[in-house]
């Protein structure tokens, strides 16, 4: 090419892409102005919409999914997204759809939406497809969360109508004599499972949801199974104030294992909070039962590592002993935002501390990892001496580590399987505080799974967060809570915190919004 005609292309190259620069931030303006967006204030300290555009990088990571699924498994419960195939094995009523339903909504997805709410309308609970029985308490977080979220945003009442019926099949768990329901339903021959083992998580975390289902059908029913489970636990005897084992022994009334924040006990201390916030700060017995928790959480689980950043975790204890184990769950880390709603709900400010150390925690089981995604479970190194919350804890700065530095913990289990509890407390945290760090960590997370998760029709698990092979790290699995939880909750960490606002609503372990009850 001639000399003067490639310099001569270059200011036209430069131009073409000035336009275009011009041309997007106009539209983007114009769509945020025209109403494409959700409601609140999008405006940030320098008055730019860059956290809008990230909120539509979520939204078209939701439509992604979404079409996948949509495709591929449209009424089935989970999609297979490496392979596109199905399967059911949540009942076969489209728990997937279900799940997402409230997560379409408010993303204003209205087309798909209207969809799934006609398929809704179609859906027999009274039978189970794929399966011989069903789970009560994932079908209570899923189903019924899901169906009671959909009521309470849209006002359609098929959503309350099929929300009473799955509610009235999980009635059939409950153990005449105990009262207390039972971890599995044979929904075709109308009965329970019978076995004498279930956990905390399972009895625990069904209150929120049916104690909404009676505020709004006005059937006592619903309220008594949920009362009656609170007075058992809070009258059980536990080895700790305020730390309940996990396992349930419903033959003998019980409580065994563990005592952990983890996986069969988790969403039991996240529904005391929540049942006090969603009775509009009424029920002493949930807010009691809370802050002994929380109070017990820190003298006796809360330890610091002795390698790397020093990073304070949440330890599970040994049953018997109740000492500590230093192995930490992704599940646990539900807690940062739970302490940092607890924090502004009750005037806790230690609380909120204890968060923002717990969040730096939980950020760097993603950043710790060569893919930047989280393990399942870690093992801290530690010394079992130095467990109070009370001592000052530094401030140390982890997003600027090196990749070889020493790590704070060994990998115990590292597959990721799309969970969203750490992208839950960053939203919190978010919220209750305005620091924009845990937008930026979020950003970062959602990166990696951009990078490491996307199919070319949805996301997968991730068989070893510490290692990438490919296509053949991914396990051609999607929980339905990645588009109920971890996007709803990315998506609301970048929209305003007046966008369905943590004073209107509160979230069950599903994400699921319900209306706070005013006094």
């Amino acid at each position: 090419m001639n000399f003067k005609y490639r310099f001569g292309f270059i200011p036209i190259l430069f131009s073409i892409i000035v336009f275009y620069f011009i041309y997007f931030c106009y539209e983007s303006q114009k769509n945020f102005k025209n109403g494409h967006k959700p409601k609140g204030n999008y405006q940030t300290k320098n008055g730019n919409l860059n956290v809008f555009i990230k909120s539509q990088a979520v939204k078209n990571a939701m439509a992604h999914a979404w079409n996948g699924y949509s495709t591929y498994a449209f009424g089935k419960d989970e999609l297979l997204p490496v392979t596109n195939g199905w399967k059911n094995n949540w009942g076969g009523w489209g728990v997937t759809l279900i799940d997402s339903l409230d997560t379409l909504y408010i993303m204003d997805m209205h087309d798909d939406f209207k969809k799934a709410r006609d398929f809704v309308e179609t859906i027999d609970f009274s039978k189970t497809v794929g399966v011989d029985s069903i789970s009560f308490f994932e079908t209570t977080i899923r189903v019924l969360g899901g169906l009671i979220s959909a009521y309470d945003l849209s006002n359609d009442k098929i959503f309350l109508k099929k929300a009473v019926e799955i509610a009235d099949i999980l009635l059939i768990a409950f153990d005449q004599n105990s009262g207390i329901p039972y971890k599995k339903i044979d929904v075709n021959n109308k009965k329970a499972i019978y076995g004498y083992g279930t956990s905390i998580a399972e009895i625990g975390s069904f209150q929120l949801e049916f104690m909404r289902l009676y505020n709004l059908t006005g059937n006592i029913e619903y309220h008594k199974k949920s009362q009656h489970v609170i007075d058992f636990i809070d009258k059980s005897e536990v080895p700790i104030s305020g730390l309940y084992p996990k396992l349930v022994n419903i033959t003998s009334g019980q409580l065994e294992g563990i005592l952990t924040l983890g996986g069969d006990a988790d969403s039991f201390y996240e529904y005391l909070l929540k049942l006090y916030i969603m009775h509009g700060k009424n029920g002493e017995q949930f807010r009691r039962m809370y802050e002994q928790s929380v109070d017990s959480i820190k003298e006796h689980m809360i330890y610091r590592s002795n390698k790397g950043s020093k990073l304070i975790f949440v330890s599970e204890l040994y049953e018997s002993t109740f000492a500590p184990s230093g192995e930490m769950q992704h599940l646990a880390c539900f807690l940062p935002g739970l302490l940092a709603l607890g924090s502004k709900e009750l005037n806790r400010p230690d609380d909120l501390k204890l968060a923002k150390e717990l969040m730096k925690t939980c950020y760097y089981f993603y950043k710790g990892t060569k893919t930047g995604l989280s393990p399942e479970k870690v093992k801290f190194s530690f010394d079992s001496n130095e467990h109070s919350w009370g001592s000052k804890s530094k401030n140390i700065n982890i997003v600027n580590r090196k990749p070889n530095d020493e790590p704070d913990f060994n990998i115990v289990k590292a597959e990721y399987i799309l969970r969203p509890e750490a992208v839950e407390s960053l939203m919190i945290l978010y919220r209750v505080t305005g620091d924009e760090i845990y937008r930026e960590w979020g950003w970062i997370i959602f990166n990696s799974f951009e990078k490491h998760l996307k199919t070319p029709k949805a996301y997968s698990a991730f068989r070893d967060v510490s290692i990438d092979e490919g296509a053949s790290s991914k396990t051609d699995s999607m929980e339905s809570f990645f588009l109920a939880e971890t996007l709803k909750y990315l998506y609301m960490l970048f929209s305003p915190p007046d966008f369905y606002s943590l004073d209107e609503y509160v979230f069950n372990t599903e994400a699921h919004l319900f209306k706070i009850m005013k006094r």
